[in-house]
């Protein structure tokens, strides 16, 4: 008889709903509870290819066509009496399986929801926030690998819509309020686990300890990060559901969604701090990325991040058509926007309020480049 041993758990609902598998020279298989026998739960397994595997846990291949492309046309029923985690043992079936009464509907695909609740598990195991993703590259078909560019860049693109999902909540709080909080440093995370069993999933905890007030400052950018990947279930209302996060928080959500698409993968992510009754889930599929990505591709407006500049004005060099003015936080340096105002009258050493767009350029190493385009000047 031939047997495998699961090797992760896809979907779950009271028990094991679908997993997958490997036997001992590396065949892959997937899984999928059929009905139950007794205390037993039994499943239909299938051999499955890894790229078509990666495909179906990335949602952009449904279920049926998965089992119905087992290598050989050949199938299986197991029985078990718990969650799979040890071997199985697979009975062979002689019936063609498109004749069976044992097929899912097509359409089905894996939901962007993760499978477990391992951020949960961490956050109270570390008593502080933990905040996971995985991604399922084409490399990922190969093995539990992730290329070195890609795992970097998903690194400092989190990071980065986490700061300004922070950012973004924080300007939400009354003044008194947020003057009684210690935001520094509130948004960042280091990386504690680099990856961790299944899709290629990454923990990383807040840098920040917690304090007497508890884990609020991470878990607040979280939440409103939360609030902006609700539109991955409604692309088509996603320019409206992302007008209140407009700027540097729906720029950085564009960018991760262009990211995923040009690198063929879906994400998901799942956090929560120690007192967290459950983790929080979002993610978008390969397709919902894709899609998003050329929704929003024309989008101008929602990625402006509009920056007022009060100060006096010292120059403006035409060739480079730059500007400055001193300011109360020092020299503030800015360039011209296309169709911007002429700066042929100003004088000198003159006071006046510079109402720009702010765009912001990040490299390899997470370095910001910010730049500020005039829009238009009023006296101050």
């Amino acid at each position: 008889m031939k047997t495998i041993r699961p090797t992760a758990i896809l979907a779950y609902y009271d028990g094991v709903q679908v997993f997958e598998g490997c036997d001992s020279i590396g065949g892959h298989y997937v899984g999928m509870v059929i009905d139950t026998v007794g205390d037993y739960d039994r499943y239909l397994v299938t051999g499955a290819r890894p790229e078509r595997l990666r495909q179906f846990r990335s949602g952009a291949l449904d279920l049926r066509t998965l089992l119905l492309e087992s290598p050989g046309g050949e199938w299986y029923l197991t029985l078990t009496d718990s969650d799979p985690g040890e071997s199985l043992t697979l009975a062979p079936q002689d019936k063609p399986l498109a004749e069976a009464d044992f097929l899912p509907q097509e359409g089905y695909l894996l939901g962007d929801t993760p499978i477990d609740d391992l951020a949960l598990y961490e956050a109270r195991a570390r008593g502080n926030v933990v905040f996971e993703f995985s991604a399922e590259p084409p490399e990922t078909a190969a093995g539990h690998r992730i290329r070195t560019a890609t795992l970097g860049s998903l690194l400092l693109q989190m990071q980065t819509i986490v700061k300004y999902a922070y950012q973004s909540a924080l300007r939400d709080l009354a003044p008194q309020t947020r003057d009684t909080l210690d935001t520094t440093d509130g948004h960042l995370m280091d990386v504690v686990i680099p990856a961790a069993p299944g899709s290629y999933r990454v923990f990383l905890e807040a840098a920040k300890a917690p304090d007497m007030f508890g884990y609020g400052e991470l878990a607040r950018a979280l939440r409103r990060l939360d609030e902006v990947f609700a539109s991955t279930d409604n692309p088509d209302a996603a320019r409206e559901l992302l007008q209140p996060y407009r700027g540097h928080l729906a720029g950085a959500y564009i960018k991760l969604m262009r990211f995923l698409a040009e690198h063929d993968t879906g994400l998901w992510y799942a956090w929560a701090d120690p007192t967290s009754a459950n983790a929080s889930h979002r993610g978008v599929t390969q397709a919902g990325a894709v899609e998003l990505a050329e929704l929003l591709s024309e989008v101008t407006n929602l990625t402006a991040e509009s920056v007022t500049v009060s100060g006096i004005f010292q120059r403006f060099n035409r060739s480079a058509q730059d500007w400055r003015l001193y300011t109360e936080a020092g020299i503030t340096i800015g360039k011209i926007a296309d169709n911007g105002p002429a700066m042929d009258g100003l004088r000198v050493g003159g006071y006046y309020q510079f109402n720009c767009i702010e765009e912001i350029e990040i490299d390899f190493t997470g370095r910001e480049k910010r730049t500020l385009y005039l829009q238009s000047i009023a006296g101050a």
